[in-house]
């Protein structure tokens, strides 16, 4: 609406193609495709913040017993999780389109650091 400076009602149960056409969106192509770009890595940021979520909500640290006292098992699959979230988190925080998420990409980030930071110190412990 900025960009055309016309309202546009696209909440209204009316608003069809035909309403779309009469906007003469072809006339702003240029904007509207750089509002399109910009809106689509920003749902792809979205997507990707979700999916980090929902991984570490089903993670959960396995153990095993060594000379009668629990140890932490296999880690292989939380380190690689760790790794890989972390690299797109820093992909993510190199785009101008996330400011959107910006809080909640620092958040995660926060969250893989310490995750990362605790494996550390309770491995070194166990070798101990």
């Amino acid at each position: 609406m900025r960009i055309t400076g016309q309202k546009i009602d696209f909440q209204s149960p009316s608003f069809c193609l035909e309403d779309l056409i009469k906007l003469q969106l072809y006339r702003y192509a240029e904007e509207v495709t750089e509002l399109v770009d910009g809106a689509q890595k920003e749902a792809k940021i979205e997507t990707k913040l979700n999916v980090i979520q929902s991984t570490w909500e089903e993670q959960k640290f396995e153990f095993k017993e060594y000379k009668e006292v629990p140890i932490l098992g296999d880690l292989g699959d939380i380190i690689e999780f760790v790794e890989q979230h972390q690299m797109e988190i820093m992909g993510m925080m190199s785009s101008k389109d996330v400011e959107e998420f910006k809080d909640r990409a620092i958040h995660w980030q926060k969250n893989l650091k310490q995750v990362e930071q605790g494996i550390t110190i309770w491995t070194k412990v166990q070798r101990k």
